[in-house]
């Protein structure tokens, strides 16, 4: 079946390439996903259906899913999609600072029409910034690549550090499993593993709230000499950018980032 997502200021193929996500993880615009619209909590993987989705698009965004889905499943599966896609934000204030902002704009024509693509759960998006700390992003992408094709991120997969090991992530182990045992039940910040730096990533990448900022080697790299601050980056980053600090860091980390 084939599921159809109005996409007016969105170009697929550009947002896939710019690697400014956390939904994809294999070099083609797929991936398979555990879908159940029943619960709100889509990272256990008990009784629920394994699907695979294909992006192409046609002006509007087309999805190819592998199975028939019912009424209910396709409803949950459409808004999910639009909202890990961003399809429903109004991103004309950002350009406008884009434009105006002195290293911003000569990126533009790389940030018009495109998107951060949230991850599909918010189990899978606490694991993306749990791997990604002191990592760079050609060791995340290959270790979630393989965390993606062994676990699809059902909270199951997490409780045992010794087979996540085998996955090359190193102490980082220790805290997937907190976040697994722990994920729902209490706050965030008491997740052993999940600091000011992965709270950051999440709310950017996955709440996408553009006013949430994370300050870290790069950050401090960036506007230190691009934008000749020193000190208060996170002051710094609201003065620069208001209330889109969050996606601004977003676009400049990739831009500036060593593949």
């Amino acid at each position: 079946m084939i599921l159809k997502l109005k996409a007016d200021d969105f170009d697929f193929l550009k947002t896939f390439n710019s690697g400014l996500f956390y939904f994809f993880y294999t070099p083609e615009p797929q991936r398979k996903i555990l879908i159940n619209p029943v619960r709100t909590d889509i990272s256990n993987g008990v009784n629920k259906k394994i699907v695979l989705l294909k992006f192409f698009q046609k002006k509007d965004l087309y999805i190819e899913v592998d199975k028939e889905l019912n009424k209910s499943e396709l409803e949950f599966l459409k808004n999910r999609l639009i909202y890990c896609f961003g399809l429903n934000e109004d991103m004309q204030e950002f350009y406008r600072i884009c434009r105006r902002d002195a290293v911003l704009r000569k990126f533009y024509s790389r940030i018009v029409n495109t998107r951060i693509i949230s991850a599909f759960c918010d189990f899978e998006a606490l694991v993306g910034a749990i791997v990604s700390q002191n990592n760079s992003y050609r060791g995340y992408r290959i270790q979630m690549k393989l965390l993606y094709e062994k676990t699809l991120f059902r909270k199951e997969k997490f409780l045992n550090a010794e087979k996540l090991r085998k996955y090359k992530i190193g102490y980082k182990a220790d805290y997937l499993v907190e976040l697994a045992r722990n994920f729902g039940k209490i706050p965030l910040p008491q997740i052993k593993g999940i600091g000011r730096y992965s709270l950051g990533l999440f709310e950017i990448f996955q709440k996408r709230d553009y006013n949430s900022f994370y300050v870290d080697c790069l950050t401090e790299k960036i506007l230190k000499e691009n934008y000749g601050i020193r000190k208060n980056f996170e002051e710094a980053g609201k003065k620069l950018w208001g209330n889109w600090r969050g996606l601004a860091l977003a676009y400049l980390q990739r831009f500036f980032e060593k593949k």
